[in-house]
């Protein structure tokens, strides 16, 4: 095995130990060559100068894109792996910059998940409201590449398309990176073994997550506002939530489209962003305090969230 692990690498300022954690947790527990491909096209300039000299990252100087968030994603994902390809790569895996792995034999666990048939192995972060492969981990074969193309965004005629609104019908999926994969994958009749969520301990019902007891993710770490799938029912609550303030919340944020509140912070003051959805602040709170939590000491949290045993 030639492994190519792809990464948008997009890291805060706050996040530099995250960033060091992510590659020695890679070092640690990848046992096949591998070579990281980067792209730091908005990279701050310390973080790209210590990716330069890993031995075993490759920043690829990616075309520059304006678009943000999920379309921004997943522009440069298309572009790192086909510098991958170029690099005669036999197995791929995108993880995120707050993703990696905690088994040591993570890649040839996954390998053995591919087949002819079954050409995608990948995160799946709810089985109920987001039923596609997810990018915090997605590992394939370079055939499967080859041979149907698939794309991470999807063109408008294909988002046009009767197949692509029975594939929505179906899954329900958020559109984010990794979509395109999975539409690929229904429409040519194949398959993917989902990586489903493991945890036997947590603080909270996304962040922190472990897929398949083989990948780690933490969750939004560059996102401003973190908006999961289930936040409607599944409050992360640090300080009280008056019900009528949730009550008067969902009734007017059930009208507006998932897209549409993820970029609502774009033209509301945040005091009204707050109001209608405070599921976004307590989950900003429970991001700070699980990435405290496993910044002190990675391998007690990572054993916690795998064995709900507290050290």
């Amino acid at each position: 095995m030639k492994l190519g692990i792809i990464v948008v690498y997009a890291v805060k300022q706050e996040n530099d130990k995250l960033l060091e954690l992510h590659l020695s947790q890679i070092e640690k527990h990848t046992h096949v060559p591998y070579t990281i491909y980067g792209s730091a096209n908005r990279l701050l300039p310390e973080f790209r100068q210590k990716l330069m000299q890993h031995p075993k990252v490759k920043i690829c100087e990616c075309e520059h894109t304006e678009l943000r968030d999920a379309a921004e994603h997943g522009f440069y994902l298309e572009q790192l792996v086909k510098c991958a390809i170029l690099d005669n790569v036999t197995h791929l895996a995108i993880l995120h910059v707050d993703s990696f792995p905690i088994r040591s034999d993570w890649a040839e666990e996954l390998a053995g998940k591919l087949s002819d048939h079954c050409v995608l192995a990948a995160t799946i972060r709810d089985e109920e409201y987001d039923r596609k492969p997810f990018t915090a981990c997605m590992f394939f074969h370079r055939d499967f590449y080859l041979k149907y193309h698939p794309t991470f965004q999807l063109s408008r005629g294909e988002l046009s398309s009767q197949p692509y609104k029975k594939y929505l019908s179906e899954f329900g999926p958020i559109y984010e990176s990794g979509i395109g994969y999975g539409f690929t994958i229904r429409r040519e009749g194949l398959t993917w073994h989902p990586l489903v969520r493991s945890n036997r301990g947590e603080d909270h019902h996304i962040i922190g997550s472990i897929y398949g007891d083989l990948i780690f993710h933490l969750g939004s770490a560059n996102r401003e506002i973190k908006c999961f799938p289930r936040d409607d029912v599944q409050f992360f609550e640090i300080g009280r939530v008056r019900k009528k303030l949730v009550a008067l919340r969902k009734s007017i944020a059930v009208l507006l489209p998932n897209m549409l509140r993820r970029q609502v912070d774009n033209f509301l003051p945040r005091t009204v962003v707050d109001f209608l959805f405070p599921q976004y602040r307590s989950n900003e709170q429970a991001f700070r305090i699980v990435r405290e939590r496993l910044l002190n000491d990675p391998e007690s949290y990572l054993n916690f969230l795998k064995t709900g045993k507290l050290q």
